[in-house]
């Protein structure tokens, strides 16, 4: 205690503790630099009181507040309040905006609530802000409730223009004029005036009122978007283009054409032929780049590796603009072992499954990985759950997905009903195979399925009509989702690098199903299964933790101790059902 207030005498000679109305202890003379819990401006003068009984610190003008003042932006007189502000007020001072701390002058007739700082201020703020408008715009020091330029007619403080009666909110003035977004290929430049007309926004796609503000296309006159939509965190990038010339962008070809049936594609180093499909069921090839069968489409392929591609994937730009992400994405071909986990697998940020074919990165190293199945869907899109609108991405928020009746984010949302698609549920393979039936299977919806009850063929449990559920046209055979789209259904069949280990992945086609070597279950994905140190792993579960042991084996001192770590997991793993052959 000594040395602190050893510090008091030498900052304020032989200054005495005082004790104010705006606290109930004494407070002694402070050189302390920290924060005034009277008020949120900042001072490094080292002018101030403490209180030792509750670690209490103001600045000295704060201390010696008047208990009452008048200021010329309003009519009533204001007192001080040492609590904090009431209740019922929006917490925050009505000329800066800032939030309000423990000591407020408020006038409980008006609601109108100033901090020290602003209280000091013997003017009613102005500025000059040509980014925003013409002319000087001054502070309209009372709370109102006004059409501002963004559409929000919400209670407020605003700046106002005299002249024109342009009237706006604090945090509109600072929107940037010129932004250029994903989900359009042109700049678009903010207007406080859209004009007559009919317009939808071109993100959350509601109604516009042509009477405020927007941001518009000036190439595309009937693309129009809010001000707040547009600059939203998830939409916008956060830079202002206002002065900085245009440049156009250059496109990087997929591929180059050798002649009328070869190409040399960018993510391979040999020339791959054209395959026109249409004859042949290509089921046992897989795209490497969706990881889906060929089955009946046109594709490329190598005639020196197993390296397949659609011919559709083959034409995916390497850079793409989505809506998904306010940055560029990058094609990568996602072809050779990850650096840091030591395999090429990945969760896909949108759909979050986990993937093994090309994605899409972001340019800007945010991170973000989504497969090339999500990128596919553009807006508007039109799904066989919800035939009747188009479905857009409108926000990032969670809802019900109205195929599975499970929560997803993000989601397609219908703006003319209250419908949403899960982006999992709306990139499922539309045409399948499954062991089960010899023809194809088909996704089959709630709406579509007609009365009585419908039973798997794969696991032999009731299928619940209400959500989407595979079927087959031919012999009227239906299946879980889950049943026919397993872990391993967006993973390349073949073989890949995990750890120090080559891993491949393989059908699930057993005429008695193997057991994991990790869980020591029966491997029931049919999707496929991993085969590895000719062991057989049955999930992404199990292949991590088989990692784990394999890295823990090469540490530790004896077998029996590698063999105890492995019988551990499998202990930690009886919850899954069935039972542990051990």
């Amino acid at each position: 205690m000594g040395n602190i207030w050893g510090i008091f005498k030498s900052s304020h000679g032989a200054s005495k503790s005082q004790k104010f109305p705006i606290h109930d202890h004494v407070l002694q003379p402070s050189a302390f630099t920290v924060d005034c819990n009277g008020c949120s401006e900042t001072k490094n003068d080292g002018r101030g009181y403490f209180c030792f009984e509750c670690n209490f610190y103001v600045h000295k003008e704060c201390a010696e507040s008047p208990l009452e003042i008048n200021h010329p932006s309003h009519s009533h007189p204001l007192k001080l309040r040492w609590c904090g502000p009431p209740g019922y007020s929006d917490k925050c001072c009505c000329l800066c905006g800032e939030t309000l701390r423990l000591l407020v002058y408020h006038c409980s007739t008006c609601n109108f609530s100033l901090d020290t700082a602003c209280a000091r201020k013997d003017e009613i703020p102005s500025i000059d802000y040509p980014k925003a408008h013409e002319d000087r715009l001054h502070l309209l020091a009372k709370r109102v409730s006004f059409p501002c330029a963004c559409g929000k007619d919400v209670p407020g403080v605003p700046y106002l223009c005299h002249q024109c009666n342009f009237m706006i909110h604090r945090d509109c003035l600072v929107l940037p004029r010129v932004i250029h977004l994903t989900r359009h290929e042109h700049r678009i430049s903010r207007s406080y005036f859209i004009g007559p007309g009919k317009f939808s926004c071109g993100v959350c796609r509601l109604q516009m009122n042509w009477r405020y503000g927007g941001y518009r296309c000036l190439v595309c006159p009937d693309y129009v978007i809010h001000l707040r939509c547009a600059t939203r965190d998830d939409v916008w990038d956060g830079i202002d283009l206002d002065g900085t010339p245009e440049e156009e962008e250059e496109i990087q070809e997929p591929y180059q054409v050798l002649d009328d049936n070869l190409t040399k594609h960018f993510s391979h180093e040999h020339a791959l032929e054209l395959n026109e499909g249409g004859i042949v069921c290509h089921e046992t090839i897989n795209c490497s780049a969706c990881a889906l069968p060929v089955y009946f489409d046109a594709f490329y392929i190598c005639s020196v590796c197993d390296y397949v591609l659609h011919k559709t994937c083959a034409n995916l730009p390497r850079k793409l603009r989505h809506e998904l992400h306010k940055h560029t994405l990058t094609l990568r071909p996602n072809t050779t072992p990850d650096e840091e986990h030591g395999y090429n697998l990945f969760h896909c940020t949108v759909c979050k499954r986990l993937c093994s074919g090309f994605k899409y990165v972001c340019s800007k190293s945010c991170d973000v990985q989504i497969d090339v199945r999500c990128c596919s869907i553009r807006e508007p899109f039109i799904h066989e759950s919800h035939p009747q609108h188009p479905l857009f991405l409108t926000s990032s928020e969670p809802n019900d997905c109205g195929a599975c009746n499970e929560i997803a984010s993000p989601v397609l949302r219908c703006v003319d009903c209250d419908f949403a698609l899960g982006y999992d549920c709306a990139t499922l393979p539309n045409k399948v195979k499954h062991k089960c039936d010899r023809h194809f299977l088909s996704v089959c919806y709630g709406e579509e399925a007609s009365g009585g009850q419908y039973w798997c063929e794969a696991c032999e449990r009731k299928v619940e009509p209400s959500t989407r559920f595979y079927i087959c046209e031919d012999c009227s055979s239906t299946l879980h989702i889950k049943c026919v789209i397993g872990q391993f259904t967006f993973w390349r069949p073949g073989k890949m690098a995990i750890s120090r280990h080559e891993v491949a992945i393989i059908p699930n086609d057993f005429v008695s199903r193997p057991y994991c070597y990790m869980c020591r279950f029966r491997c029931e994905d049919t999707s496929g299964i991993i085969y590895i140190s000719e062991e057989y792993i049955c999930s992404s579960k199990c292949l991590e933790e088989y990692i784990k042991f394999d890295l823990t084996f090469s540490k530790l001192e004896t077998v029996e101790k590698a063999l105890g770590h492995l019988e551990l997991f499998r202990l930690e793993n009886i919850d899954r059902g069935g039972s542990i052959l051990l």
